[in-house]
């Protein structure tokens, strides 16, 4: 940049990016086009590092087939994926390698049944090189595909995992916060319904268990109970990081599952200790339907939860819905009623107050009158830098709505797509990440 002058008379460019790297991408985008200076100084591949990203792209799974290892063990059903990268930039060449060729490097080869994508978070994945075997131990790396750096995580020696109803884990990631991260394991066991966390600090290097590490007062916490209250968390509806602190949904198990029963919103720290337990906002609901939760993520830098109206008699059933060719459900018994999807956002500061941000109709989105989640459609993503909604359909496609011109756009197709994670790049080395390709 020393060829050329300052982008603001009298103002040394170093200051600039300064303020640059504070703002949102969206006022970015528009200080490109105040003239060329501008335009050429924050389009700098030197400067890209360190100024902030937007939404480039999805990545998801797919499975191949499964099948029964050959001693026909009833505990080895195998399943074999892949992960799948969607740019949705429309570059000619896809901005990451899905592939992760990168990883070539590692101690031990990639398994036969496929490395799964577990997280993203503000650039980094979690990835699990366990495959998709039910009965594999989680063999965690983390991973940054914009630098080609990463991580292996080692492995808890003195944990052993219980028999347990799930085990999901969760990346805590927010460079604005620290350049170390966190990953959240939870275990819900099998016999006692209670969730146990363990915690890997890229930091401290090692693993902590809540049930060992932890004072009497701190598992004991007022937040701390929906771990002992036979509650489950829910990675399909997906997660977010603000600030440092991970947002998840957790719902009850057994009868009356839905929210008016109990589902929740999690706030957990990078040392895995719950910081608040929200009730889920709804509104009144229509005669004979319920309210369940889809999806939780952040945009503009604020919490966004999503909902919809449901029939009752769409509950407990994993059948898909039976359509006409004219795409309308065989044998409705809600034609007359319009069914929904809310889109809510926490208020800013200490409150847990939810406020209603959009409704719109599945009829506009979708062209049916109610819809069944995970069966007909799916909540993708939400972008993190404007009102837009991502969605899959049970047309395998992806649409996007704008909730500002309220229009829907048919985005792609892609098939037997499950698992869907929102990628923002990041251009900056983490210290973190110890080992580069």
């Amino acid at each position: 940049m020393d060829d050329y002058p300052p982008v603001v008379a009298g103002l040394p460019d170093d200051p600039l990016l300064e303020v640059l790297y504070r703002v949102p991408f969206r006022s970015l985008c528009r200080f490109k086009c105040v003239s060329r200076a501008w335009r050429d100084l924050i389009s700098n591949p030197i400067h890209r590092c360190k100024l902030p990203q937007t939404l480039e792209g999805l990545f998801y799974e797919i499975l191949h087939h499964h099948h029964r290892d050959r001693d026909g063990d009833g505990d080895s059903l195998r399943r074999h994926g892949c992960v799948v990268f969607v740019d949705l930039s429309g570059r000619s060449l896809p901005l990451v390698d899905p592939f992760f060729s990168f990883l070539r490097n590692l101690p031990c080869a990639v398994p036969e049944d496929g490395t799964r994508l577990m997280d993203t978070s503000h650039g980094l994945l979690l990835l699990d090189r366990g495959g998709y075997r039910l009965d594999s131990t989680p063999s965690y790396v983390v991973c940054n595909p914009a630098t080609k750096q990463w991580l292996a995580v080692p492995a808890d020696v003195d944990w052993t995992p219980p028999p347990c109803n799930g085990l999901s884990a969760y990346l805590i990631f927010s460079p604005n916060v620290s350049l170390h991260f966190s990953l959240v394991q939870f275990t819900n066991e099998e016999f006692t319904g209670v969730t146990s966390v363990q915690i890997y600090s890229s930091e401290t290097g090692a693993w902590t268990q809540s049930e060992s590490a932890w004072t009497l007062e701190e598992k004991q916490a007022p937040c701390e109970g929906w771990r002992y209250r036979n509650c489950v968390l829910v990675p399909e509806r997906k997660s977010t990081v603000i600030d440092g602190m991970l947002y998840l949904v957790c719902e009850t198990v057994g009868e009356g599952r839905h929210v008016l029963e109990g589902d929740h919103i999690l706030a957990v720290d990078m040392e895995g200790k719950t910081r608040s337990f929200m009730p889920v906002p709804f509104q009144t609901h229509k005669e004979g339907c319920s309210i369940l939760s889809d999806f939780v993520g952040q945009s503009q830098g604020l919490l966004h939860y999503v909902n919809h109206e449901e029939p009752e008699h769409y509950q407990n059933t994993d059948a898909p819905s039976e359509r006409s060719d004219n795409g309308h459900t065989e044998g409705s018994e809600d034609d007359d009623v319009d069914y929904e999807l809310s889109i809510w956002v926490l208020k800013v500061g200490d409150t847990q107050e939810f406020v209603l941000k959009h409704r719109v109709s599945f009829l506009h989105l979708f062209g049916e009158k109610s819809c069944q989640a995970g069966i007909d459609y799916t909540v993708v993503a939400i972008h993190p830098d404007r009102d837009i909604i991502i969605f899959s359909d049970w047309n395998d496609k992806l649409i996007s709505y704008d909730l500002d011109t309220k229009e829907v756009c048919a985005v792609r197709t892609v098939r037997d797509a499950y698992a869907f994670n929102s990628y923002v790049p990041c251009y900056s080395e983490s210290p973190a990440l110890t080992n580069k390709y």
